[in-house]
């Protein structure tokens, strides 16, 4: 649920942007997410709260950014969102949480 706020927010500030410049078509959109954000809660979001709207059919990229994690134990990786629990990573090595916004 978390996901689907941040993209209502993201999808509403473009909806806001587009009726006060007249768009009357959108070609693409571009959008980049953390790599612990799920692209599939993502892209679900996105299709349901744009329908009706100019961007309902508009072909999205969605780019992946790393959430690279270094653990105090020396433990390195990047963190995906099937990793999480909650909204909490915790290192399969030594069982140190962080907390992932």
């Amino acid at each position: 649920m978390h996901e689907y706020s941040i993209v209502e927010s993201i999808v509403n500030s473009m909806l806001d942007a587009i009726e006060k410049q007249r768009v009357a078509k959108i070609m693409s959109v571009r959008f980049k997410r953390g790599s612990a954000f799920s692209e599939e809660a993502f892209q679900q979001a996105y299709q349901s709260l744009t329908v009706g709207t100019l961007l309902e059919q508009t072909p999205i990229t969605i780019d992946t950014v790393n959430l690279d994690f270094n653990c105090s134990c020396g433990h390195k990786q990047v963190i995906d969102s099937d990793e999480l629990v909650g909204h909490m990573f915790i290192c399969p090595k030594c069982g140190a949480t962080k907390e992932i916004d």
